[in-house]
């Protein structure tokens, strides 16, 4: 099974961060998992103070664990495998602030996102940039902009008043009264 693990490693450490790197793909060595792929780093403004550090470098690294059936094996059954052995050896690890184990089934490939941005550029480096249509005359210093008014919409006349609808409605109203009176036998 194929998993990415992405962990925070704090400006503080930034000199470390060699050593760290090592220190987690070895965590990852111990438990027989195969580094896939290239390892990718980036540093960021954190979205929030974490152990009272503003800035920090992501690092992301793929790689494959092999399936253990755990319960066959008697004499290893009260050992931890995989996942959650190296969940919790980086929980202990001071120098990894955050971290994070996902499946790689339904994840682009490491990188997609740069190589996307690259095409992108590259596609539009031979358009011009688009702007917004400006007026070409613009009024001087001593110059008003003169206002136009708007043309004058016609006019259509008022409906008349429905004077039949008004007494049409007074009668159905006597009508209705009419018939709840026979339909209560009042």
């Amino acid at each position: 099974m194929q998993y990415e693990l992405f962990y925070l490693v704090g400006e503080r450490q930034e000199a470390n961060l060699p050593a760290i790197k090592e220190g987690v793909n070895a965590i990852l060595a111990l438990e027989q998992a195969t580094m896939v792929g290239e390892e990718l780093s980036e540093k960021r403004k954190l979205a929030y103070e974490i152990k009272h550090q503003n800035k920090g470098t992501y690092i992301t690294r793929r790689f494959e664990l092999p399936e253990i059936d755990f319960w066959a094996d008697e004499a290893n059954a009260e050992k931890e495998f995989g996942i959650q052995a190296i969940t919790n050896k980086l929980n202990l690890n001071n120098d990894v602030l955050r971290f994070l184990i996902v499946k790689t089934e339904d994840l682009p490939e490491l990188g997609a996102k740069d190589r996307r941005k690259a095409k992108e550029a590259a596609n539009n480096a031979g358009r011009p940039a688009q702007r917004p249509q400006q007026r070409t005359e613009r009024p001087g210093n001593n110059q008003r902009p003169t206002m136009q008014r708007p043309t004058q919409r016609p006019t259509t006349p008022a409906p008349a008043a429905p004077v039949k609808k008004v007494e049409t409605a007074k009668e159905e109203s006597k009508n209705i009264d009419k018939q709840l009176d026979e339909l209560l036998n009042i």
